[in-house]
């Protein structure tokens, strides 16, 4: 079971390591491999939508 903490304990390295990812992505500063990435799961989720009459089955809710 996953424990329930909001706010893990982390090290300094880890903070500045999430701060610094934060930031790029944040200004849009992303890898040619996550872009690939987020225009795979764009087409995922549009061939879903568009599967379920343009609801979205996890949510009930129209796009």
């Amino acid at each position: 079971m996953i424990p329930a903490h909001p706010n893990p304990p982390m090290n300094r390295e880890e903070v500045k390591h999430f701060q610094n990812e934060m930031t790029r992505r944040m200004n849009g500063d992303f890898t040619p491999r996550e872009h690939e990435l987020a225009k795979n799961r764009n087409k995922v989720y549009q061939a879903v939508l568009k599967r379920n009459g343009g609801k979205n089955p996890l949510f009930g809710l129209r796009h």
